[in-house]
């Protein structure tokens, strides 16, 4: 049973009880709803790494010739055969990466290795993906892939004794448009 009203309570009071109850709720809204800034992406200089992947690989490493219009460099190693790759894992063969973020923020990587076991290494890269028919571009075939919930696509092909996938969340022309771009010197 509620107790005996407070006969002086007054509709400044209310309001004050009010606000108590509502700031918080308020500042627990806006926490959870804002848009935090976009992060700081740092760039990399992939120009020395694709250098060295170049004269050690012992295979025709493929770089771009020049970077993309508006496409940030995020990521560039290299790793000779059983040197440390990502984290602690071990490179099963001499392992190119290059990797750029894209004018509308995609990343679009290239892979290259000449590791034994390629479809281990395809299926690696590209999240298990299946075949999707094939693409000639500038007279070179590759294959193209797409994973099974249809947002990764790749494109695989043979250069020298290595396997080079291209792959991004993005559609096949982009692919292609920046495999264009890719040349062993």
């Amino acid at each position: 049973m509620a107790g005996p009203r407070n006969s002086k309570a007054t509709g400044r009071d209310m309001v004050l009880s009010l606000a108590v109850l509502l700031v918080p709720v308020v500042l627990v809204v806006w926490f959870f709803t804002r848009t935090p800034d976009s992060p700081q992406i740092d760039q990399v200089d992939w120009r020395p790494v694709l250098a060295q992947a170049r004269s050690q690989a012992g295979y025709p490493v493929l770089g771009p010739t020049l970077e993309p219009s508006g496409w940030k460099p995020v990521k560039a190693r290299y790793a000779d055969r059983g040197q440390t790759w990502v984290g602690d894992t071990v490179a099963a063969g001499n392992r190119w990466e290059l990797g750029f973020l894209s004018s509308d923020q995609t990343y679009i990587g290239l892979n290259q290795s000449d590791q034994p076991g390629r479809e281990a290494f395809i299926d690696a890269v590209t999240r298990s993906a299946r075949a999707d028919g094939s693409v000639s571009v500038d007279g070179h075939q590759w294959q193209r892939r797409v994973s099974d919930d249809d947002r990764t696509r790749a494109l695989v092909s043979s250069q020298g004794s290595s396997v080079v996938v291209v792959v991004g969340d993005t559609d096949y022309r982009v692919l292609e448009e920046y495999v264009r771009m890719l040349r062993t010197s």
